[in-house]
């Protein structure tokens, strides 16, 4: 049973009950919603790797956090963190990963006129379309593939994977597979396929500038860390880790100096060791850290867990929210809703 059908069957088992006692019985009144960008057109860099949030869509998710929830700053996120991550009312605080364009042409401008503040989490290597995120590559090769029916380019591709016997309706799959430490291969893959990465970043500027962001900050937004350059955790060595962390952290230091100091992972915290949570609270100094897993209890006092809202099949904020609430007790039940580390 996969998870996109248990989330839809926690929605409809959500329906009968107003949110109010959703909230209630499972205790966490503060929920966390983040999103990457918001656009009525999907940018090829993102067009293969997940749903895009439309403004309207957008519009109605933030009526409907609104009308249930009240809008949280960054101080009362640390408030609830002082607190053993207790809170009375029924908060939300928005954040958005990867510092994309459309978080200062779009998301900065409707958040303002909503009075509503935001975190947006930055990866430095990216600040001023200096690189292209290798995530964003795999999406343009993938596009590009669409219109590309060569031998020799499927045979060209294979001997990269190597894999020279696979069938072409398995490439697609074989290349989304492809990670942080295969970048050499993706951008030769790119070539191959005649992909112009660089000129993409010139002509499209995916992310958002240096200037831009600081423009944010000013008006009170939040700035925090997404790593360096994007790499999935638990992929990496604990070195490389700290490695990360280190370089954000002297970045945000020199160009923006935040007065909370954040992080949020990239992709995901799972498999992430305990040590790695004690150096960055510790001796890092970061004063809170973000995951992914939705509503979930979770050991660490200064880690926070987001409601990812771009999942496919969730048309709205509310079949979002109503899903996750059901799905806390369901895991609940089973004692699944606390997360575990090593």
């Amino acid at each position: 049973m996969n998870r996109q059908y248990i989330k839809n069957l926690s929605y409809i088992f959500s329906k009968p009950l107003p949110l109010k006692v959703l909230r209630s019985f499972s205790g966490e009144n503060f929920i966390f919603p983040f999103y990457h960008l918001v656009s009525d057109t999907a940018p090829l860099h993102i067009k293969h790797l997940y749903p895009v949030i439309s403004r309207q869509r957008f519009l109605s998710d933030l009526d409907f956090l609104l009308k249930y929830f009240n809008p949280a700053t960054i101080d009362d996120v640390l408030n609830y963190v002082g607190k053993g991550k207790k809170s009375e009312k029924p908060l939300f605080f928005l954040s958005f990963d990867d510092g994309m364009r459309e978080c200062y042409d779009i998301i900065y401008p409707i958040l303002k006129q909503k009075g509503v503040q935001a975190a947006f989490f930055i990866n430095p290597a990216f600040v001023d379309n200096k690189e292209l995120f290798f995530k964003h590559k795999i999406s343009l090769i993938i596009e590009k593939l669409k219109s590309i029916n060569g031998r020799h380019v499927i045979s060209g591709i294979s001997g990269i994977l190597n894999a020279p016997n696979i069938h072409p309706g398995r490439l697609t799959g074989s290349i989304r597979q492809l990670g942080y430490a295969n970048q050499a291969e993706i951008n030769k893959i790119g070539e191959i396929c005649a992909c112009d990465f660089n000129g993409y970043l010139k002509k499209q500027q995916p992310f958002m500038t240096l200037e831009q962001i600081k423009e944010l900050n000013s008006h009170g937004f939040h700035i925090g860390s997404h790593s360096f350059d994007h790499p999935e955790f638990r992929k990496v060595d604990e070195g490389q880790m700290r490695l990360q962390v280190s370089k954000s952290m002297a970045y945000l230091a020199k160009n923006i100096n935040p007065e909370a100091v954040t992080f949020a992972f990239p992709f995901t915290d799972f498999e992430v060791p305990a040590s790695i949570f004690n150096y960055m609270h510790n001796e890092a100094g970061i004063d809170i850290t973000f995951g992914t897993a939705g509503i979930k209890k979770d050991p660490e006092i200064k880690h926070i867990q987001r409601i990812p809202m771009e999942e496919a099949g969730m048309k709205s904020a509310e079949r979002v929210i109503r899903s996750e609430y059901a799905y806390f007790w369901m895991k609940l039940l089973f004692r699944k809703n606390t997360i575990t580390r090593r």
